[in-house]
């Protein structure tokens, strides 16, 4: 960790990167710190329940101090538990962020039979893990898939990858993955981003698989653009699944093919590692 003076400042967006990665590099040890401080807060509940068994019926006011003892210890471990949790989601997005500052600013389309082809040929080089897919080979053509509703949903392109064993039963374990791509002829509507979003939360209710990438391809054409409550809800709603005490939530997120060969993103979502965790909060 730097140990420079804390007033000065010669740029403050260059600052706040170096800020940052001070905090990422001490974050392993914090989090170790924690692990430990997790554990004896555990063996101490144990033991304490066994010391206010012991005491219930002879002392009373020791039984009573006991309880609030564990009360606390409860609460401690509690707290213990969202720290971690927010030190991994700080150190999940300091990654990201580093990822999309490093990343080339243009982003060139590749060869493909049609857009949906030259976008998964894409999203293949940025990210080899997806060809471990065994939906791979039907990637870029329609598929149909049935929600919890009942109500069968069409989309033009999809990457799964099936959970694992213990996912369904246990919610432990790999959560699998599936990408939902929607291509649009025409700039997409509020009202075509949000029953995209429903279509994708029920299917996901369906398959208790949460939702990785949810991308909305648009081919755009001279004089097209978005509307200010399409870009509205593309940087604010999300797709959620609720498994039990946890929310996994996936960015809608469009990505606009030009007439010059290059891509745009709204937003820009890193999709480094196939079998990445889901975001899980």
């Amino acid at each position: 960790m730097s140990r420079a003076d804390v007033r000065a400042v010669e740029n403050p967006i260059s600052a706040i990167f170096d800020l940052a990665d001070d905090v990422t590099k001490e974050a392993p040890k914090i989090r170790k710190l924690v692990t430990y401080a997790t554990v004896f807060i555990v063996f101490w509940l144990i033991v304490d329940f066994i010391l206010i068994l012991a005491f219930l019926v002879t002392n009373l006011f020791i039984s009573l101090f006991l309880i609030i003892l564990f009360i606390l210890g409860l609460f401690t471990l509690s707290l213990l538990r969202r720290f971690n949790d927010f030190f991994r989601y700080y150190a999940q997005r300091h990654k990201v962020i580093l990822s999309v500052r490093d990343d080339d600013p243009v982003v060139l389309v590749p060869e493909g039979r049609d857009s949906v082809d030259r976008l998964v040929n894409l999203l293949i080089s940025r990210n080899p893990g997806l060809r471990e897919s065994y939906m791979l080979g039907s990637a870029s053509t329609p598929q149909i898939q049935r929600g919890r509703s009942g109500t069968f949903y069409q989309f033009d392109g999809l990457i799964s990858k099936s959970p694992g064993p213990l996912w369904r039963m246990l919610r432990i374990g790999y959560p699998g993955y599936q990408m939902f791509i929607k291509n649009f002829d025409h700039p997409p509507s509020s009202e075509d981003l949000l029953a995209l979003k429903r279509a994708v939360e029920d299917i996901s209710l369906a398959n208790l698989v949460p939702p990785s990438r949810v991308i909305a391809l648009w081919q755009r054409k001279p004089d097209e653009e978005i509307t200010e409550d399409v870009y509205e809800i593309l940087i604010t709603q999300v797709a959620v699944l609720q498994r039990g005490s946890r929310t996994y939530a996936c960015s809608l997120e469009l990505i606009v093919e030009n007439e010059d060969g290059t891509y745009e993103f709204v937003p820009y979502v890193v999709d480094h590692s196939y079998f990445s965790t889901s975001r899980a909060q």
